[in-house]
């Protein structure tokens, strides 16, 4: 073998060496990449985040995560969704008090228990008091079919960014035991990370125990396991006033960002013939909320003794551990 086909043979054998090194260092460069998805610098984080959260509906519904209105049947639930719905697509400023910061005036109402004709007709009745001309709904899509769900809904989020996510309701969609966390967590997650790809804001509609009515508001009212609050990072509760049957009240049960006055008293709203929600500014504390029972008897009756004393509302509010004078004029009214 002469000098030549030695060079030849070194060559052929260098570039295969090289070869195998290259593909070695893709394969690794590939690995680091997938890993790299997955981490958040925390110093990254830092000069890419602000100080404050980001939110929807300020300072109640954060921008993107998932979230849960729950409540008894007829109390408004779907209502309530559905015109937050409304006002984040025809571009309302507020809604139900607070200040709405839609960044693309789009939802998506996910309904398995009424038809198009039946919403179509709910929605014109609203209308009719809000004053607002139907175009305003144009970003504001239904889904009534849930088969494959998950696949759709990432190709309409992929197809065109949504500020809103509707799920009317868990337990219909869930149909695996509500007592086991895991399972519950496992198909929560699915739209967690539909929420988060898609920097959307998903809200599930679920229902609390038939015997809670006689308890104070609380996350754990809602039907089921632990799992399904416990991956909500806000939980809210509708439930009916004791007395006023056009009274509703809006109860933050969980929500670690906002601050404790926003966890013990329920945001009053009145629900009106056109079917929609309007907030009356007063806050009522969640003990007042429940059946009338012997402790409500007891405040009443303190509360009156303190009135017949010469005390006045705001001196007895302070008294009883009210944050306003107003509460015990309705405590004393319905007693």
């Amino acid at each position: 073998m002469n000098e030549t086909q030695n060079n030849d043979i070194v060559e052929a054998l260098r570039r295969e060496t090289q070869q195998l090194i290259d593909k070695m260092l893709e394969r690794e460069e590939a690995e680091k990449q997938t890993f790299r998805k997955y981490l958040v610098n925390g110093f990254d984080m830092l000069c890419s985040t602000t100080d404050e959260m980001d939110y929807l509906l300020s300072p109640l519904l954060p921008r993107v995560g998932v979230a849960a209105l729950v409540g008894s049947s007829d109390s408004g639930k779907s209502t309530l969704l559905r015109s937050l719905a409304m006002a984040v697509a025809s571009g309302a400023k507020r809604y139900l008090g607070f200040e709405l910061h839609p960044k693309h005036h789009s939802a998506i109402y996910i309904s398995t228990e009424d038809d198009a004709t039946a919403i179509g007709a709910l929605m014109q009745r609203q209308l009719e008091e809000l004053c607002t001309p139907k175009e305003a709904y144009a970003t504001l899509d239904f889904i009534f079919d849930t088969d494959n769900l998950i696949e759709n809904l990432e190709a309409m989020l992929e197809d065109k960014p949504r500020d809103l996510v509707i799920v009317d309701a868990f337990a219909d969609l869930y149909t695996g035991p509500l007592n086991e966390n895991n399972r519950v967590r496992s198909f929560l997650n699915n739209f967690s990370q539909l929420a988060v790809k898609y920097n959307t804001l998903v809200i599930f509609l679920h229902h609390t125990g038939k015997r809670t009515e006689s308890l104070a508001p609380s996350k754990h009212n809602a039907i089921g396991s632990q799992g399904f609050e416990a991956k909500m990072r806000l939980l809210m509760e509708l439930r009916p006033d004791p007395m006023r049957h056009d009274i509703r009240h809006l109860c933050v049960v969980k929500g670690n960002y906002l601050p404790s006055e926003y966890k013990h008293d329920s945001f009053e709203l009145r629900f009106t013939p056109s079917l929609n929600f309007e907030a009356t500014g007063e806050r009522v504390p969640f003990s007042m909320l429940k059946e009338r029972n012997e402790e409500r008897d007891e405040r009443a009756e303190q509360a009156r003794a303190m009135r017949d004393e010469g005390m006045s509302y705001r001196q007895i509010a302070e008294e009883l551990g009210y944050k306003t004078p107003s509460a015990v004029h309705r405590l004393l009214k319905q007693d």
